[in-house]
């Protein structure tokens, strides 16, 4: 997996939107009182395969897929995605939308 960062919230949305419209199933939605405002995550899975988006205020967007995944969507879009260390992906913050994803909180999605 690899981790693009600095991701424009305008660019980010576009890039959730895109996903959505090729099949891939918004299985996970951080829909508590700040989401979309302060920070935001969001869990994409089709065939198997899975897209984690996080983003917040202050760092803007982040995304964790396969290399591959990220090279065929830098094509699409015609950018290329700063790689670094993440604010918003990082393993614990992961873990905890993951328990929460399991519990159905915030996971608006579903209901």
């Amino acid at each position: 997996m690899v981790i693009a960062i600095n991701i424009e919230t305008g660019l980010w949305n576009r890039i959730i939107e895109h996903f959505v419209g090729k099949g891939w199933a918004v299985t996970y939605k951080y829909d508590n009182y700040d989401a979309g405002i302060d920070s935001d995550f969001v869990i994409l899975e089709k065939e198997g395969e899975e897209i984690l988006f996080g983003w917040d205020n202050w760092f803007e967007g982040e995304i964790q897929c396969n290399p591959n995944l990220l090279n065929e969507l830098e094509e699409i879009m015609n950018i290329k995605f700063q790689h670094g260390e993440p604010t918003n992906l990082k393993p614990g913050v992961i873990e905890l939308h993951r328990k929460w994803k399991g519990e159905n909180r915030w996971n608006r999605t579903n209901s």
